[in-house]
Protein backbone atom coordinates (compact mmCIF):
# COMPACT_ATOMS: atom_id res chain seq x y z
CA UNK A 1 0.00 0.00 0.00
CA UNK A 2 1.32 3.42 -0.95
CA UNK A 3 2.34 5.53 2.05
CA UNK A 4 0.21 8.54 2.92
CA UNK A 5 1.88 11.86 2.12
CA UNK A 6 -0.05 14.53 4.02
CA UNK A 7 1.64 17.26 2.03
CA UNK A 8 -0.08 16.16 -1.16
CA UNK A 9 -3.57 15.68 0.31
CA UNK A 10 -6.45 18.15 0.02
CA UNK A 11 -9.11 17.63 2.68
CA UNK A 12 -12.68 17.58 1.42
CA UNK A 13 -15.99 18.17 3.17
CA UNK A 14 -17.47 14.75 2.52
CA UNK A 15 -16.21 11.21 2.24
CA UNK A 16 -14.95 10.15 -1.17
CA UNK A 17 -15.62 6.85 -3.01
CA UNK A 18 -11.99 6.11 -3.81
CA UNK A 19 -8.61 6.88 -2.30
CA UNK A 20 -6.88 9.78 -4.05
CA UNK A 21 -5.21 13.04 -3.08
CA UNK A 22 -8.62 14.51 -2.18
CA UNK A 23 -10.38 12.99 0.83
CA UNK A 24 -12.07 13.74 4.13
CA UNK A 25 -10.14 14.00 7.40
CA UNK A 26 -11.26 10.55 8.67
CA UNK A 27 -10.24 8.99 5.35
CA UNK A 28 -6.81 10.61 5.62
CA UNK A 29 -6.40 9.09 9.08
CA UNK A 30 -7.35 5.65 7.77
CA UNK A 31 -4.72 5.93 5.02
CA UNK A 32 -2.03 7.20 7.40
CA UNK A 33 -2.78 4.29 9.75
CA UNK A 34 -2.48 1.74 6.97
CA UNK A 35 -6.17 0.84 6.99
CA UNK A 36 -8.33 0.34 3.92
CA UNK A 37 -10.15 3.32 2.41
CA UNK A 38 -12.84 4.31 4.91
CA UNK A 39 -14.31 7.32 6.67
CA UNK A 40 -14.65 5.19 9.83
CA UNK A 41 -11.05 4.34 10.73
CA UNK A 42 -10.87 1.71 13.45
CA UNK A 43 -7.87 3.39 15.09
CA UNK A 44 -9.75 6.58 16.10
CA UNK A 45 -11.85 7.10 19.21
CA UNK A 46 -15.57 7.20 18.37
CA UNK A 47 -15.90 10.58 20.06
CA UNK A 48 -12.99 12.13 18.18
CA UNK A 49 -14.27 10.61 14.94
CA UNK A 50 -17.69 12.21 15.43
CA UNK A 51 -16.09 15.58 16.15
CA UNK A 52 -13.62 15.30 13.25
CA UNK A 53 -16.42 14.44 10.84
CA UNK A 54 -18.32 17.62 11.74
CA UNK A 55 -15.17 19.73 11.49
CA UNK A 56 -14.29 18.28 8.11
CA UNK A 57 -17.79 19.00 6.85
CA UNK A 58 -18.42 22.49 8.28
CA UNK A 59 -15.14 24.40 8.11
CA UNK A 60 -14.37 26.63 5.11
CA UNK A 61 -11.94 24.96 2.70
CA UNK A 62 -8.93 27.07 3.73
CA UNK A 63 -9.37 26.29 7.41
CA UNK A 64 -10.21 22.65 6.75
CA UNK A 65 -6.66 22.13 5.47
CA UNK A 66 -5.34 23.05 8.92
CA UNK A 67 -6.81 19.77 10.20
CA UNK A 68 -4.15 17.72 8.41
CA UNK A 69 -1.80 18.29 11.32
CA UNK A 70 -4.05 16.18 13.55
CA UNK A 71 -3.87 13.06 11.38
CA UNK A 72 -0.87 11.37 13.09
CA UNK A 73 -2.13 12.14 16.60
CA UNK A 74 -5.61 10.71 15.92
CA UNK A 75 -4.12 7.30 15.14
CA UNK A 76 -4.30 5.06 18.21
CA UNK A 77 -6.89 7.05 20.16
CA UNK A 78 -9.49 4.26 19.91
CA UNK A 79 -9.89 2.57 23.27
CA UNK A 80 -7.44 4.83 25.08
CA UNK A 81 -9.98 5.32 27.89
CA UNK A 82 -9.98 9.12 27.72
CA UNK A 83 -13.22 9.90 25.90
CA UNK A 84 -15.07 10.96 29.03
CA UNK A 85 -12.34 13.51 29.80
CA UNK A 86 -12.62 14.74 26.22
CA UNK A 87 -16.39 15.09 26.48
CA UNK A 88 -16.11 17.08 29.70
CA UNK A 89 -13.56 19.40 28.07
CA UNK A 90 -15.95 19.94 25.15
CA UNK A 91 -18.81 20.66 27.55
CA UNK A 92 -16.72 23.25 29.39
CA UNK A 93 -15.83 24.91 26.07
CA UNK A 94 -19.47 25.06 25.02
CA UNK A 95 -20.38 26.78 28.29
CA UNK A 96 -17.43 29.15 28.67
CA UNK A 97 -16.50 29.97 25.05
CA UNK A 98 -19.23 29.08 22.57
CA UNK A 99 -22.31 30.38 24.37
CA UNK A 100 -20.86 33.71 25.57
CA UNK A 101 -19.46 34.40 22.09
CA UNK A 102 -23.01 34.55 20.72
CA UNK A 103 -24.45 36.39 23.74
CA UNK A 104 -21.95 39.20 23.11
CA UNK A 105 -23.84 40.09 19.92
CA UNK A 106 -26.37 41.81 22.19
CA UNK A 107 -24.81 44.67 24.24
CA UNK A 108 -27.28 44.24 27.11
CA UNK A 109 -26.13 40.62 27.50
CA UNK A 110 -22.49 41.53 28.09
CA UNK A 111 -22.62 40.72 31.79
CA UNK A 112 -24.44 37.44 31.15
CA UNK A 113 -21.71 36.50 28.69
CA UNK A 114 -18.99 37.49 31.16
CA UNK A 115 -20.62 35.38 33.90
CA UNK A 116 -20.06 32.32 31.74
CA UNK A 117 -16.64 33.19 30.30
CA UNK A 118 -15.18 34.15 33.68
CA UNK A 119 -16.49 31.13 35.53
CA UNK A 120 -14.12 28.50 36.85
CA UNK A 121 -13.91 25.30 34.80
CA UNK A 122 -17.21 23.45 34.51
CA UNK A 123 -16.47 19.92 35.61
CA UNK A 124 -19.91 18.31 35.61
CA UNK A 125 -23.26 18.37 33.83
CA UNK A 126 -25.10 19.57 36.93
CA UNK A 127 -22.69 22.53 37.18
CA UNK A 128 -23.33 23.39 33.53
CA UNK A 129 -27.10 23.16 34.06
CA UNK A 130 -26.97 25.53 37.02
CA UNK A 131 -24.61 28.00 35.36
CA UNK A 132 -26.68 28.46 32.20
CA UNK A 133 -29.94 29.34 33.97
CA UNK A 134 -29.24 33.01 34.82
CA UNK A 135 -27.94 33.87 31.32
CA UNK A 136 -30.97 32.14 29.81
CA UNK A 137 -33.29 34.33 31.88
CA UNK A 138 -31.36 37.42 30.74
CA UNK A 139 -31.68 36.34 27.11
CA UNK A 140 -35.41 35.80 27.45
CA UNK A 141 -35.83 39.30 28.87
CA UNK A 142 -33.79 40.77 26.02
CA UNK A 143 -35.89 38.86 23.49
CA UNK A 144 -39.12 40.10 25.04
CA UNK A 145 -37.91 43.71 25.00
CA UNK A 146 -36.71 43.38 21.40
CA UNK A 147 -40.19 42.61 20.14
CA UNK A 148 -41.13 46.26 20.57
CA UNK A 149 -37.87 47.69 19.18
CA UNK A 150 -37.39 46.19 15.73
CA UNK A 151 -35.38 48.77 13.75
CA UNK A 152 -36.11 47.54 10.22
CA UNK A 153 -39.47 48.24 8.62
CA UNK A 154 -42.31 45.77 8.13
CA UNK A 155 -41.29 43.31 5.43
CA UNK A 156 -44.08 40.77 5.48
CA UNK A 157 -41.70 38.24 7.04
CA UNK A 158 -42.90 36.79 10.34
CA UNK A 159 -40.86 36.36 13.50
CA UNK A 160 -41.09 32.61 12.87
CA UNK A 161 -39.37 33.13 9.50
CA UNK A 162 -36.53 34.97 11.20
CA UNK A 163 -36.23 32.27 13.86
CA UNK A 164 -35.98 29.59 11.18
CA UNK A 165 -33.28 31.56 9.34
CA UNK A 166 -31.28 31.97 12.55
CA UNK A 167 -31.65 28.29 13.44
CA UNK A 168 -30.59 27.26 9.93
CA UNK A 169 -27.47 29.42 10.10
CA UNK A 170 -26.50 28.13 13.53
CA UNK A 171 -26.95 24.54 12.38
CA UNK A 172 -24.22 25.06 9.76
CA UNK A 173 -21.56 26.10 12.28
CA UNK A 174 -18.28 24.20 12.64
CA UNK A 175 -18.52 24.76 16.40
CA UNK A 176 -21.06 21.92 16.46
CA UNK A 177 -17.98 19.70 16.45
CA UNK A 178 -17.85 20.45 20.19
CA UNK A 179 -21.41 19.15 20.59
CA UNK A 180 -20.41 15.96 18.75
CA UNK A 181 -17.49 15.67 21.15
CA UNK A 182 -19.83 15.37 24.16
CA UNK A 183 -20.81 11.88 22.96
CA UNK A 184 -19.60 10.20 26.14
CA UNK A 185 -21.89 12.30 28.37
CA UNK A 186 -24.69 12.89 25.86
CA UNK A 187 -27.40 11.12 27.87
CA UNK A 188 -27.13 13.58 30.77
CA UNK A 189 -25.88 16.62 28.85
CA UNK A 190 -28.41 16.68 26.01
CA UNK A 191 -31.02 18.74 27.87
CA UNK A 192 -28.42 21.28 29.04
CA UNK A 193 -27.03 21.54 25.53
CA UNK A 194 -30.53 22.24 24.26
CA UNK A 195 -30.98 25.08 26.73
CA UNK A 196 -27.67 26.62 25.67
CA UNK A 197 -28.78 26.39 22.05
CA UNK A 198 -32.05 28.12 22.98
CA UNK A 199 -30.15 30.96 24.66
CA UNK A 200 -27.89 31.32 21.61
CA UNK A 201 -30.77 31.30 19.12
CA UNK A 202 -32.66 33.95 21.07
CA UNK A 203 -29.56 36.14 21.42
CA UNK A 204 -28.84 35.98 17.69
CA UNK A 205 -32.52 36.66 16.96
CA UNK A 206 -32.40 39.81 19.10
CA UNK A 207 -29.24 40.96 17.32
CA UNK A 208 -30.75 40.29 13.89
CA UNK A 209 -33.91 42.24 14.69
CA UNK A 210 -31.90 45.18 16.02
CA UNK A 211 -29.78 45.48 12.89
CA UNK A 212 -31.04 47.71 10.06
CA UNK A 213 -32.05 45.64 7.05
CA UNK A 214 -32.90 46.62 3.49
CA UNK A 215 -34.98 43.61 2.48
CA UNK A 216 -35.15 44.75 -1.14
CA UNK A 217 -31.41 44.34 -1.71
CA UNK A 218 -30.39 41.67 0.84
CA UNK A 219 -32.19 38.42 1.60
CA UNK A 220 -33.04 37.41 5.14
CA UNK A 221 -30.45 34.62 5.06
CA UNK A 222 -27.78 37.08 3.88
CA UNK A 223 -28.79 39.53 6.61
CA UNK A 224 -28.42 36.83 9.26
CA UNK A 225 -25.15 35.53 7.79
CA UNK A 226 -23.57 38.99 7.68
CA UNK A 227 -24.36 39.64 11.32
CA UNK A 228 -23.05 36.24 12.40
CA UNK A 229 -19.91 36.24 10.25
CA UNK A 230 -17.39 37.77 12.71
CA UNK A 231 -18.43 35.43 15.52
CA UNK A 232 -18.45 32.47 13.14
CA UNK A 233 -14.90 33.32 12.07
CA UNK A 234 -13.70 33.50 15.68
CA UNK A 235 -15.40 30.28 16.69
CA UNK A 236 -14.03 28.42 13.68
CA UNK A 237 -10.54 29.13 14.96
CA UNK A 238 -11.53 28.42 18.56
CA UNK A 239 -13.04 25.02 17.78
CA UNK A 240 -9.90 23.98 15.88
CA UNK A 241 -7.92 24.84 19.01
CA UNK A 242 -10.43 22.88 21.08
CA UNK A 243 -10.02 19.87 18.81
CA UNK A 244 -6.26 19.96 19.38
CA UNK A 245 -6.89 19.84 23.12
CA UNK A 246 -9.41 17.02 22.75
CA UNK A 247 -6.90 14.89 20.85
CA UNK A 248 -4.22 15.39 23.50
CA UNK A 249 -6.69 15.71 26.42
CA UNK A 250 -5.11 19.03 27.41
CA UNK A 251 -7.19 21.33 29.66
CA UNK A 252 -6.99 25.10 29.13
CA UNK A 253 -4.73 27.26 31.25
CA UNK A 254 -5.82 28.86 34.52
CA UNK A 255 -6.99 31.87 32.50
CA UNK A 256 -9.50 29.75 30.68
CA UNK A 257 -9.89 28.99 27.00
CA UNK A 258 -9.23 32.54 25.81
CA UNK A 259 -5.80 33.99 25.04
CA UNK A 260 -6.35 36.72 27.63
CA UNK A 261 -8.20 36.55 30.91
CA UNK A 262 -11.93 37.11 30.21
CA UNK A 263 -12.22 39.62 33.06
CA UNK A 264 -9.53 41.75 31.46
CA UNK A 265 -11.27 41.55 28.08
CA UNK A 266 -14.59 42.54 29.64
CA UNK A 267 -13.07 45.57 31.36
CA UNK A 268 -11.32 46.60 28.16
CA UNK A 269 -14.60 46.35 26.27
CA UNK A 270 -16.43 48.39 28.91
CA UNK A 271 -18.69 45.57 30.04
CA UNK A 272 -17.81 45.80 33.74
Amino acid sequence: MEACDLGTITLTRKATPNRSTSMSLPEAVAWFAGEGHSDRPRCVSSMLLASATVLSDRLPDRKRQRLKRFVPALVGTAGDGRDRERSLLAMDWLVRVHTPAWLRLVPSLGLAAASLAEHEPVLGVSDAAELIEAPLVAVRRAALAARTRVSWPETGISSADVSVAVSRALSAQAADAAVAATLDISESFLAVCGRMRLAIEQAVLVAVCARPWNSRSVSLDEHVSTLMAPTTEQLDDAVIDLFARLVDVTPPSDHGWLSTHPAESARRDGLV
